[in-house]
């Protein structure tokens, strides 16, 4: 009887989600501030008190409490009597002293650079152009956005989980010659050569990325080689057995795309191996969410831009001339790589 008393106060389907969604985003917006203002940095050594914070800030102790409270409710701080210091996970991607440092990750996600694009969305629906069709690469794949993929990549489990699908594939062992395609940072590259050091490894990208590279392999101590160019325009060094293309070719239509994956089959050997990953949709194009978000982000940056779903790679793959060999799971529980050969 209660029930059907309180009935129209019953929507008949579950909302958590959206109300979730409301509160993620509001904690990205308290994330993003509080590292636009250092307080992780300030954090990052022996607990403080938000009155000696104050004092190293300028700010007001009884204003910078809430702040800190806040962040130690959201897991970021932890707080002991009257003193703060960062949680585990602030130690190990928030701080810059870090090498997981995910700076250049946030100020790429969660700057107001971010929210204006999407506020591009209505006069987009409209038949406005938005964004920049030329999509030119010599000012987008700037060293900070590098940095970024870079940070995406170690604090994501699928990174581990793709280097072991390329390592455990049995054309690894005999392989001598891999080239990173549009490698950036190289951290692929980097960590395959870890487990075979006479691996000739060689990231191939625009020469503004060049130190970037550098750094990554100077960090981790690998010598691994980088080809500038630009790989919609120029063809890559033949002779590889194996070229890596990951994450990379998004906010561009097929025929681009089609153009470089030829390029990879002419530097390829026969018998030579492709790893393509990506966030591929399925064939309804709504799933994984991660990649049809993302497609339609690209499409509010590039009109021409097409994110493939699993079937048209292949497709495409195939009329160029590759036998895939399979798909497999990247790890990351959005990502797909498909493993091709060269056969001609």
């Amino acid at each position: 009887m209660l029930k059907k008393k309180l009935s129209e106060f019953e929507p008949g389907v579950e909302g958590k989600f959206l109300l979730e969604m409301f509160s993620a985003y509001e904690h990205s917006l308290v994330l993003y501030q509080s590292y636009k203002l250092g307080v992780f940095d300030a954090l990052h050594g022996s607990p403080q008190s938000a009155e000696l914070l104050a004092r190293e800030t300028g700010y007001l102790p009884e204003r910078l409490i809430f702040l800190l409270d806040a962040l130690t409710s959201m897991g970021l701080l932890e707080k002991t009597g009257d003193e703060y210091v960062n949680s585990p996970v602030a130690r190990a991607f928030l701080s810059r002293s870090s090498s997981f440092y995910l700076g250049d990750l946030i100020a790429m996600n969660l700057s107001p650079e971010r929210i204006r694009h999407w506020e591009t969305l209505d006069s987009w629906l409209k038949g406005k152009t938005t964004g920049d069709d030329s999509h030119n690469p010599m000012s987008v794949f700037n060293p900070s956005f590098v940095r970024a993929m870079a940070q995406g990549v170690l604090c994501n489990k699928g990174f581990l989980e793709t280097i072991s699908l390329v390592a455990g594939h049995s054309c690894f062992p005999s392989a001598q010659k891999l080239l990173d395609l549009g490698g950036g940072h190289g951290l692929f590259s980097i960590a395959l050569k870890r487990i075979k050091p006479n691996l000739e490894a060689v990231v191939f990208d625009l020469p503004q990325v060049e130190q970037v590279t550098r750094d990554y392999a100077q960090r981790y101590a690998a010598e691994i080689g980088f080809h500038p160019g630009n790989f919609y325009e120029d063809e890559l060094p033949p002779g590889q057995d194996m070229i890596l293309a990951f994450d990379i070719l998004h906010p561009v239509p097929p025929s681009q795309k089609e153009g470089v994956f030829a390029r990879v089959h002419r530097a390829l050997k026969p018998g030579g191996h492709l790893f393509y990953k990506l966030w591929f949709l399925d064939a309804t194009r709504t799933n994984p969410r991660r990649a049809a978000i993302f497609a339609l982000s690209c499409k509010l940056r590039n009109e021409s831009s097409h994110v493939y779903t699993l079937e048209e790679a292949k497709e495409m793959l195939g009329r160029i001339g590759f036998q895939v060999e399979g798909a497999v799971d990247a790890g990351d529980m959005v990502s797909t790589m498909l493993v091709a050969r060269k056969e001609r």
